[in-house]
């Protein structure tokens, strides 16, 4: 099936039944078998004229590839060779004794016989496949190569070899080549599923690729591509596993609506299929159909009760009650977690899916222990090949702070306070685009950002996009055209000088992209939001680039901050608290910076407050953006766009408290922590 199509592991010279039976069908259709004649027929009337006439050589053929597919190479070679003059003419002869030897797993003799086969006649496309998989597996690298050439030369449409090409290519960490090869194949069978699927794999892995060189926009387009071929597939040959990944592929290209009907469709074909139930489940939850998607995680963990993921994800969409019921699915979730071993991944998700339903149940001691082992898994660094395990791996020591990782965010902060200065917002005056379109919404993360944005994207003139990486992209693309460096801290601190000396032509090409990329997510509405919370680093650019767009900053009670980070499944630094508390000190170094030279008013959106007092909050907010009150803002619950961050069911419930303050629960493990960081804000007040 095309689902193997991108193995990377060597080629193997077994031949699949499959295989053999395809080898007769075709020895069968040119020996002169009619469409209505069974092979059985063909075969038998076969061994009729054979034992007539011995030299009758398209009966020796059929009755020889039937010794093959019942396993008997012997009998088909004896048959073959009998005149060993003849047989040295014979090109299907050779060919069907190629295939006896690699039965035999003689790759040696199969070479000769298939090479044979070749000289007597070159368009025997399987020869010249078999030919360079027998070279590839004696890692003779370029000859496969040149075999696999003249093999999809003369293709038949099964494009073997232009994919054992591909492959090849792939393994040798030439995914150029590997890609151009397939597309050069698609010329000629567009509508390929098997060519399609290689394909957009390749273009996926090629997409990884290049965005690790922050090359954005080709990586963009390979995706693009790539979304088309999975569309190929899936419309004449799909599988719940190919429907699975065109979904995938959407969600990485923001089309959230389009991966949930791709994410059903998998579930349709195979019902029985776990992992499509839970990313279906995960969808629905997106969009706040979180009834469906409990029903939905329930069964992918009936039909793959070890599926970790499944069970993490269940429990963030699920309210626990204590009781009988939730007492059985912890003792069900301790099990697995005591079965894990050393799958860190999977002691990663249990452990957040335990702490969740202590959590929920109110026994808070026992689920900040299991969100500590969850995050100091986290926090472990990647294992090497000759490093010893942990000894006790579910119970890991703490990590140190990376320094690396401080280093480069102190950087930041230091470099984006000395060279953003109000001086340099007035050298850029008239430099950025016009476009009043942008709303950036920054801050930490968990501080209230999906909440603020939900509101926003109630009101009719407001489309919510939900956090888009673009920003940090447009930065990283000028740092790569114009200072290349591999050094993160180096090119963080050129990059300042690097904006104020571009041209403003380059500026508003930048700028228009990133409106581009906004148009996707509206109608009609007059604004778009952009929730990163991250883009609070890049408000200098920010606001060069859009001297007109409107800011706002969420701003929460830090320790509410870390908790509610320590409690979901975040990357570092959120996943360890001494890294938190170094990030929150730059973070507020950082904005406290942009409230004094930023040529754009911040307005800042205290969680504490919005709950408080909704309305008044809530007006303020909208006026800010200068827009006239709605009251669907005050109904933000009930707005039905998906929502893809930690908080995707928090802001389908109305209004409340309960998150305020929320670190007292864990108040005697974080005390050191809570001590620290209100000494620091004291400090910075005084």
């Amino acid at each position: 099936m095309y689902l193997n199509t991108l193995s990377q592991s060597r080629p193997t010279m077994e031949v699949a039944p499959d295989v053999l039976d395809a080898l007769l069908e075709s020895v069968c259709n040119r020996a002169g078998k009619s469409v209505r004649q069974s092979n059985q027929v063909f075969i038998q009337r076969s061994r009729q004229r054979l034992s007539r006439n011995a030299f009758d050589i398209q009966a020796l053929h059929v009755v020889a590839a039937s010794s093959l597919v019942h396993q008997q190479p012997a009998k088909t070679l004896e048959l073959l060779e009998r005149d060993g003059e003849a047989f040295a003419r014979d090109a299907v002869g050779n060919r069907l004794a190629g295939y006896a030897w690699l039965v035999r797993q003689d790759t040696g003799r199969a070479r000769h016989s298939f090479d044979q086969a070749v000289r007597l006649d070159p368009n025997q496309p399987d020869c010249w496949k078999w030919l360079g998989q027998i070279a590839e597996c004696d890692d003779q690298y370029e000859q496969a190569a040149e075999y696999y050439e003249r093999g999809v030369l003369f293709d038949d449409g099964g494009h073997d070899s232009a994919l054992a090409l591909s492959r090849l290519h792939a393994r040798q960490r030439q995914l150029k080549d590997a890609i151009h090869t397939l597309r050069v194949s698609l010329i000629r069978d567009r509508r390929s599923p098997k060519l399609n699927f290689a394909l957009a794999r390749l273009l996926d892995r090629r997409a990884i690729v290049l965005g690790r060189k922050r090359k954005f926009l080709i990586q963009q387009r390979l995706r693009q591509e790539a979304l088309e071929c999975y569309r190929v597939v899936n419309a004449s040959a799909p599988t719940s596993q190919s429907l699975l990944m065109q979904g995938r592929l959407q969600q990485q290209l923001l089309d959230h609506s389009a991966a949930r009907v791709s994410f059903q469709k998998a579930v349709e074909l195979d019902p029985t299929s776990a992992k499509a139930f839970s990313h279906l489940a995960s969808a629905n939850v997106d969009f706040g159909d979180i009834e469906i998607a409990l029903g939905q995680f329930e069964q992918s963990i009936r039909l793959d009760p070890q599926r970790a993921e499944a069970h993490f994800r269940y429990a963030r969409a699920k309210r626990f009650q204590p009781g009988g019921p939730t007492r059985g699915y912890l003792d069900q979730l301790e099990q697995l977690l005591c079965e894990a071993g050393e799958a860190r991944q999977k002691q990663v998700y249990l452990n957040f899916a335990i702490a969740k339903v202590y959590d929920d149940i109110g026994d808070y001691d026992r689920a900040w222990q299991h969100y500590d082992r969850a995050n100091r898994l986290k926090s472990l660094p990647s294992k090497r090949p000759g490093k010893t395990p942990p000894r006790t791996p579910s119970v890991p020591p703490t990590p140190p702070t990376s320094p690396t990782d401080e280093a480069w965010f102190e950087s930041l902060a230091v470099h984006a306070t000395q060279h953003y200065t109000a001086d340099f917002f007035r050298s850029m005056r008239g430099a950025g685009h016009p476009s009043r379109t942008p709303i950036f919404i920054v801050g930490m993360p968990r501080s209230g950002t999906t909440l603020t944005e939900q509101i926003l994207s109630s009101h009719p003139e407001i489309a919510g996009a939900g956090e888009l990486n673009h920003i940090n992209q447009i930065r990283q693309e000028m740092s790569r055209l114009h200072a290349p460096a591999v050094d993160h801290q180096a090119a963080w601190s050129r990059y300042p000088e690097l904006l104020g000396a571009m041209d403003p032509s380059e500026l508003n090409q930048h700028a228009a992209r990133y409106l581009e990329q906004l148009d996707r997510f509206r109608t009609r509405e007059r604004h778009v939001t952009d929730k990163m919370p991250t883009n609070f680093m890049h408000l200098g650019l920010i606001a060069t680039l859009f001297p007109g767009a409107t800011v706002i900053h969420c701003r929460r009670n830090p320790m509410d901050v870390f908790v509610s980070c320590y409690c979901q499944n975040l990357n570092a630094p959120f996943c360890d608290l001494d890294q938190l508390v170094h990030y929150h000190r730059n973070y507020r170094r950082l904005m406290a910076h942009w409230e004094r030279v930023l040529p754009i008013k911040i307005h800042t959106n205290d969680y504490e407050s919005l709950v408080a007092d909704p309305e008044t909050q809530t007006r303020d907010l909208i006026r800010h953006c200068g827009l006239p009150w709605d009251d669907a803002c005050l109904q933000f619950h009930s707005n039905d766009r998906a929502v893809h961050t930690p908080s995707k069911w928090q802001v389908r419930q109305p209004m409340y408290r309960s998150s305020v303050e929320k670190w007292r629960r864990f108040e005697k493990h974080l005390a050191p922590i809570a001590d620290k960081v209100f000494a620091q804000i004291a400090a910075e007040v005084a």
